[in-house]
């Protein structure tokens, strides 16, 4: 499979200008425009990882290659080792986390590697910590944990609080009992907290009197 010319044949000029608005730390020359599912199509029968990474596509490739093919988990680390410090943006970093479903068969090991990227001070890095704690680790076993991490980010990257918040959210909606004394008792750093509760009272799981509660909680300082 010629990658480059794959992806070419499903540009869509439209969604380029759309999706560019939506990552604006990437040069936008640098998308091509192909939309996710297709991407993800394209990912699942990439037969190798040997193609460039000029593209925000490509590199989205190289993470659904990880998480697609058949490889051994020792593989897929080492995989992970050059590609985890080339995302820089939100999209690439999310919708490959939500690809690396062999996490389900490996958790404790791979919290064990995970935890280099929850103390590294690079932006994406944390955020890729944080969206696999989410999308992996909020469960009856490992909830405490993804929590207490959760809960000590103080940062100044928009992108690392967004997404700490988005973690909360979701743990919200499982473990109330264990998120709503963070918020209460002004445990998070206000930008955390105050994202927090906006992402809560968007979702669809959370009753209206929740809701109208949570507004009151917003902090000012």
């Amino acid at each position: 499979m010629n990658v480059r010319e794959e992806l070419l044949k499903n540009q869509d000029v439209k969604y380029k200008e759309f999706h560019s608005k939506l990552i604006p730390n990437v040069d936008s020359d640098k998308i091509i425009g192909v939309r996710i599912p297709q991407l993800r199509k394209i990912g699942k029968a990439l037969p190798d990882n040997d193609f460039a990474w000029d593209y925000y596509e490509e590199i989205m490739l190289h993470g659904f290659f990880i998480g697609y093919a058949k490889l051994p988990f020792e593989e897929r680390i080492s995989l992970l080792d050059s590609f985890v410090p080339k995302i820089d943006n939100w999209a690439v970093c999310d919708c490959v986390c939500s690809s690396l479903k062999f996490i389900n068969k490996n958790k404790a090991v791979f919290l064990a590697y995970l935890k280099k990227y929850m103390n590294s001070k690079n932006e994406y890095e944390i955020r890729f910590s944080i969206v696999i704690l989410m999308d992996y680790y909020l469960d009856d076993e490992y909830s405490d944990l993804a929590i207490n991490y959760l809960k000590n980010i103080k940062s100044e990257y928009y992108y690392v609080n967004m997404a700490a918040a988005w973690a909360l959210s979701v743990a919200f909606v499982k473990y109330r009992e264990k998120i709503m004394p963070l918020i209460e008792n002004h445990i998070l750093s206000k930008e955390i907290h105050n994202m927090t509760i906006s992402k809560i009272r968007d979702s669809f799981r959370v009753d209206k009197d929740t809701k109208a509660l949570l507004k009151t909680l917003k902090r000012t300082k």
